[in-house]
Order: structure tokens, then C-alpha cells, then sequence
């Protein structure tokens, strides 16, 4: 039962990941997390990983609107 605990733990800590960097999930960070301020570097990327997001979900509607004029 343990066993089965800890896997259920990583694969939701997991799914979590894969949630977050395919866009499913959007992440905005604190400026502090424990009373430790949030690295500028951990920002920049979490806030690049959503224009990149942004930006894919721009493209694949664009690509749908031209498959769609094409069929």
C-alpha cells in the first residue's frame, strides 16, 4: 500500500509538470515562497513558457484556419 501511495504521488507530481509546460495550466510565481524571494531567472522562464504557449495556441489556430480553407 505504501508502494502504491508513493507512485500515485510522483505520477500526480508528474502529470502536474506535464500539465504546466504543454499550457494547460497556467503558473504565475510569488515574489517570495517561504520567506526566500523567487529567483528573476525562475520568473523569466515560467513568464516565457507562457508567451511560448501563447504563442503556439496562436499558431495552431492559424494553421486550422488554413486547413480549413483548404478542404
Amino acid at each position: 500500500m505504501k508502494t502504491l501511495f508513493g507512485w500515485g504521488i510522483k505520477l500526480g507530481l508528474l502529470g502536474l509538470v506535464v500539465a504546466t509546460m504543454t499550457g494547460n495550466l497556467k503558473v504565475k510565481l510569488p515574489e517570495t515562497v517561504l520567506g526566500y524571494e523567487v529567483p528573476r531567472e525562475a520568473q523569466q522562464w515560467v513568464d516565457r513558457n507562457a508567451q511560448i504557449t501563447d504563442l503556439g495556441a496562436k499558431t495552431t489556430a492559424g494553421f486550422k484556419g488554413i486547413a480549413d480553407s483548404i478542404r
